[in-house]
């Protein structure tokens, strides 16, 4: 281990509650002798084997908080790693100016996702100009690359991953689809009324469920539910609320068929969704709305395109059904291995890095 090099992981989130950091540091650590500077917010400490965790306290208003995160980040990038891997936040530039070593990786998951289109490209804005400061930037796709007017000569796409769920081989004799996700800006109702639809027109007793595992910021679960009850939909639609990822094995385990929807617009447009992927490793075909990153890994035999309507959905779901006999769980599964966190970080990540650390 004396040899090794040495990995510094930056990013605000708690260790464990940021899902790409942590498979990050769960495979990457196999590789590089791994720290992950984050902040104490308050919620059940994780540990990893192989990964040492610094915590920055979170007391204090905002700004107190924020510089003291600034603060420690500058101290411990000065500890002599030779890579350091700063997962996107605003001000983070402020490392590069503090350490002009050009180890440093930027690294972008998102771009903004505010509502309001002037603050949205304002956000943008200020992170394409952030990049600017890092000669090594990762980001999720080439689309939101291109998205963000990024100089293309100095980034390398880091594409979204996921955790393989274990799971029975999926047959596919009746329906029972699963969302996992946040509720808040998705306009989930769609899907249930379009599950509705799809629902009476199969006869009311058809062997069919949904089930929606997730929560909101705006009270949207308490709307969900009362459009359910109103939909008299509450003997085969469920929404349990929030659940650990950790807990979601038995949920995939009884369901056959994945939801993936997000509004076609230029927020999500460029985002590949995780829970496509994590669906796919679980080996259910997905009902995915027509993003370009989604129409990028959906196809004729693991699932089908929509839009993002009520009316698309019930049609996506009369589709799933009509297919039904054409779906291999297996292939499914294996087709996708290329999308597990285990492969993207030795395939991709592990090899960057090492080129970061030697130039």
């Amino acid at each position: 281990m004396g040899d090794t090099k040495r990995l510094l992981i930056i990013n605000p989130k708690q260790f464990g509650y940021h899902l790409d950091t942590y498979y990050y540091c769960k495979w990457a650590s196999r590789e590089f002798r791994t720290t992950y500077h984050g902040f104490d917010a308050g919620e059940p400490k994780l540990a990893m084997e192989g990964v040492a965790v610094d915590y920055v306290p979170r007391q204090g208003h905002l700004l107190t908080r924020y510089l003291r995160f600034l603060r420690s980040c500058i101290i411990e990038c000065r500890k002599g790693y030779d890579v350091i891997f700063v997962k996107y936040f605003p001000g983070c530039s402020v490392l590069r100016i503090f350490n002009p070593c050009d180890r440093l990786v930027l690294d972008i998951r998102t771009g903004s996702i505010a509502l309001h289109p002037g603050k949205r490209q304002w956000l943008n804005r200020m992170l394409r100009l952030e990049s600017l400061f890092f000669r090594h930037v990762t980001i999720i796709s080439e689309s939101l690359a291109d998205r963000l007017g990024l100089d293309r000569r100095n980034v390398h796409v880091l594409p979204l991953g996921a955790d393989p769920i274990e799971t029975v081989r999926k047959e596919f004799s009746s329906l029972h689809l699963l969302y996992v996700g946040t509720l808040s800006g998705r306009r989930i109702e769609d899907t249930i009324v379009g599950f509705h639809k799809f629902y009476q027109e199969a006869g009311r007793t058809a062997d069919m469920t949904y089930e929606i595992i997730g929560d909101g910021y705006h009270g949207e679960l308490g709307g969900l539910r009362a459009l359910v009850g109103k939909l008299a939909l509450d003997r085969v639609v469920s929404l349990p609320g929030y659940i650990h990822h950790r807990e979601l094995a038995s949920r995939y385990e009884r369901c056959n068929a994945g939801v993936s929807y997000v509004p076609i617009d230029d927020i999500y447009d460029c985002q590949p969704p995780t829970k496509t992927f994590e669906y796919l490793l679980a080996g259910m075909p997905v009902i995915a709305t027509n993003t370009r990153e989604n129409a990028s890994v959906i196809t004729e035999h693991n699932g089908v395109l929509i839009d993002d309507t009520p009316e698309g959905f019930y049609e996506g779901a009369k589709a799933l059904a009509r297919n039904k006999g054409t779906y291999d769980s297996n292939a499914i599964r294996a087709n996708a291995l290329r999308y597990s966190w285990e492969t993207i970080v030795h395939s991709n990540l592990v090899p960057y890095l090492r080129s970061v650390a030697d130039d």
